[in-house]
């Protein structure tokens, strides 16, 4: 007499489990059937457990129906399913082989599910006024400023980062077989050891070198197999990025500058504060915005050409407000939980764009 292993009789519960969801989700139950559920409950203390997960799935696969990966992947249970209801109309007193057929959908279903969502990326986010800092699967770690968005999948032969928007700093662990690239729309910033800021603003991007080496390339392909290097002139631009430079490239033309820069100042968002050296307005106004729930809108292409310096809180939108309309030739507006920033008319000739302002 052969013996049932604890793997066998396991799968043989689960079975069971998807079956009992089965039948919850189909109708209500008989006080016979009840009872029955009851006594399959008794027999095993995981049962109750068990027929939990199966339920669980069930409103996953749910929830998900709409999405295209599922739809894909639910293909064959779907089949099974309406061959299971046509069966049921010819035949409608064999509940037991709808449910079957059911519960063999739902297993499909589930494990379609779980391939589906193992294929996605795993997503990282922060809000307005939030900062965070995440281990990743090799030991890298991504520090994240505020409203930002980061992808992240590793596979065997490569780790991919994808920045959908904001800003963060990577600390690279050192793997040469396995390269490490984050997108940031067009452009791809490659390394395999090193530590590096990449960081999203409308029209450009900013790569901000602190150790090591990175490669920065232009993948308008969008396929990270065929990137080609960014260039300034004849020289390949990583070839000029060497730590505390930073790197700002268009993301509609071909334009990218490589400029020193003050690492302490690189890093002050890590710590809480925005600093500006003689930035354009609309450029640090976006950078304000990351961290305000009440924004700050240009009102005035003139305000978006001035330029500031300046030590600010991250997130006090008012005293930032406040050093702006002291010393440029701006005023503000509040409307519908909105500050709108125009030229003052009556002080455009009075102050020069340019001028600083420490808070």
């Amino acid at each position: 007499m052969s013996m049932v292993s604890p793997e066998d009789r396991l799968d043989a519960a689960r079975e069971q489990a998807a079956l009992w969801c089965v039948r919850l989700a189909d109708d209500d139950l008989s006080r016979a059937e009840h009872e029955e559920l009851q006594a399959w409950f008794d027999a095993d203390e995981t049962h109750r457990g068990l027929l939990d997960d199966a339920v669980t799935a069930w409103r996953a696969i749910e929830e998900q129906a709409a999405s295209p990966g599922m739809i894909a992947l639910r293909g064959e249970a779907l089949e099974d399913l309406r061959r299971a209801q046509r069966e049921r109309w010819a035949r409608p007193t064999q509940r037991p082989a709808l449910w079957t057929a059911l519960a063999a959908s739902l297993v499909v279903a589930v494990a379609a599910g779980v391939a589906w969502r193992a294929s996605l990326p795993d997503v990282y986010r922060t809000t307005e006024g939030e900062r965070r800092i995440v281990e990743l699967a090799d030991g890298s770690r991504a520090s994240l400023d505020s409203a930002t968005v980061l992808k992240v999948k590793y596979e065997s032969g490569r780790r991919r980062l994808w920045l959908d928007s904001g800003r963060a700093k990577f600390s690279v662990a050192k793997d040469p077989l396995r390269p490490f690239s984050v997108a940031a729309g067009d452009k791809l910033v490659v390394a395999t050891g090193t530590v590096f800021s990449v960081e999203r603003l409308t029209g450009q991007m900013r790569v901000v070198l602190y150790e090591g080496h990175v490669a920065v390339l232009d993948d308008k392909t969008g396929r990270s197999e065929t990137p080609v290097p960014i260039r300034i002139g004849a020289v390949p631009a990583e070839k000029l990025l060497t730590p505390d430079h930073e790197l700002v490239t268009s993301t509609s033309s071909d334009a990218t500058v490589v400029s020193p820069t003050d690492p302490a100042r690189a890093r002050s968002w890590e710590n809480g504060q925005l600093v500006f050296q003689d930035e354009p307005m609309d450029l640090a106004v976006e950078r304000v915005n990351r961290y305000a729930r009440d924004k700050l809108r240009i009102g005035d292409p003139g305000v978006g050409r001035l330029r500031i310096s300046g030590v600010f809180t991250s997130g006090d939108t008012g005293a930032f407000v406040d050093g702006v309309t002291a010393v440029l030739p701006v005023h503000a507006v509040a409307t519908n939980g909105v500050t709108v920033l125009k030229i003052d008319r009556g002080q455009k000739n009075s102050a020069p764009a340019g001028v600083s302002s420490t808070s």
